[in-house]
């Protein structure tokens, strides 16, 4: 099990459609800001760790299964853990949860590591740091 990190949002009336439910697309952006929460905490902000070392992440694929409806003013809790890491490729983890713990929805995202003209890279040789990092987070305990 690797280390999670975990950011507590306020639904705003703007992320929501007019009857007041989240718009799907929200939860998207919920997962990109606790994705950064989860690097920064561990070690490895994004713009100083991936940005300026020349590695891109680019999103390969999304999921998002809605579990329960959310709406203006509540608040949800959004969880994010490495789940899975190679030298080219990682996906992330969400899990997003109400008020009171009870299962909102959950996620994943896929992500290739490329340069900044988009071309596949091994992220082990390119930023030997970075992966150090990313490998001590997918095996804590």
């Amino acid at each position: 099990m690797s280390v999670t990190s975990t950011v507590e949002f306020e639904v705003r009336w703007g992320e929501c459609d007019p009857a007041g439910i989240v718009y799907h697309p929200h939860y998207l952006d919920w997962f990109s800001v606790t994705r950064m929460h989860l690097f920064r905490n561990h070690g490895a902000p994004y713009m100083a760790s991936f940005h300026d070392n020349g590695v891109v992440l680019v999103a390969l694929g999304v999921e998002c299964e809605f579990r329960k409806v959310v709406r203006a003013e509540d608040v949800v809790r959004v969880t994010a853990e490495l789940l899975d890491l190679t030298r080219t490729r990682m996906s992330i983890e969400y899990r997003v949860t109400d008020g009171v713990g009870e299962m909102v929805a959950t996620g994943r995202t896929r992500h290739a590591f490329v340069d900044k003209q988009q071309h596949p890279i091994n992220v082990a040789k390119k930023s030997p740091e970075l992966w150090s990092i990313l490998t001590r987070m997918k095996n804590a305990k």
